[in-house]
């Protein structure tokens, strides 16, 4: 996966702060990833998603594809647009159970690049991608990051994430890109849901505690 995702912490001066996020009726951001063990969402180089392929199954395609009939759209940066273009719109994946969902869906996409028409039904946020997404939010209602750690990072920072779904796969990596940077904002989570699948991954669901009065 290559080309630059964009910064956004521009746009989050210019489109809102922690101060105001989005009040209740507005939309949910949900960010969804793979994680390994040890904190991970991609291995090394030449073995990205080796680890999730192995435990990946029915099951877990089944309860993703539930999840995302709630959904108004996806959001991702431009290394997860390319990669994901690359495989969901073609022949090659016509047998995939999540194919209608993945093709059908909104595609919000934050990147320098504007150009997004690899894959139909995709939309580039523009230059200020957070002050789109709060409108894509009050139209759509629920949307989905998936992969874009970058994109991940730059939402807790802006206090614009409300949920968390981590797919936890038991292996520890030892290499690869860490899904949570080294010191970022610290806060409480409320786990909401858990399952264990055939293969030994574990769903977890977290969202904010509710609001002391």
């Amino acid at each position: 996966m290559n080309g630059p995702e964009i910064d956004v912490s521009t746009a989050v001066s210019r489109g809102g702060t922690s101060a105001d996020h989005s009040p209740e009726g507005s939309g949910r951001v949900i960010v969804y990833e793979f994680l390994s063990l040890d904190g991970r969402f991609e291995g090394p180089p030449g073995n990205e998603m080796d680890w999730v392929q192995r435990h990946f199954s029915h099951e877990i395609e089944v309860d993703i594809a539930a999840q995302y009939e709630r959904l108004g759209g996806f959001l991702m940066g431009r290394r997860t647009f390319d990669s994901l273009a690359s495989y969901w719109p073609t022949s090659a994946a016509a047998h995939e159970h999540l194919v209608g969902a993945m093709n059908t869906l909104p595609k919000l996409v934050i990147s320098h690049r504007s150009d997004v028409s690899a894959w139909a039904n995709s939309h580039h946020l523009g230059d200020e991608p957070f002050v789109a997404l709060r409108r894509e939010l009050a139209a759509r209602g629920e949307i989905m990051l998936i992969g874009s750690q970058d994109i991940a990072d730059q939402l807790a920072r802006a206090d614009l994430v409300d949920e968390y779904r981590f797919l936890v796969f038991p292996e520890v990596l030892g290499r690869g890109r860490h899904l949570f940077p080294a010191e970022g904002p610290s806060r409480s989570w409320m786990t909401t849901r858990s399952r264990r699948y055939d293969t030994g991954a574990v769903a977890l669901h977290l969202e904010r505690p509710p609001t002391r009065s």
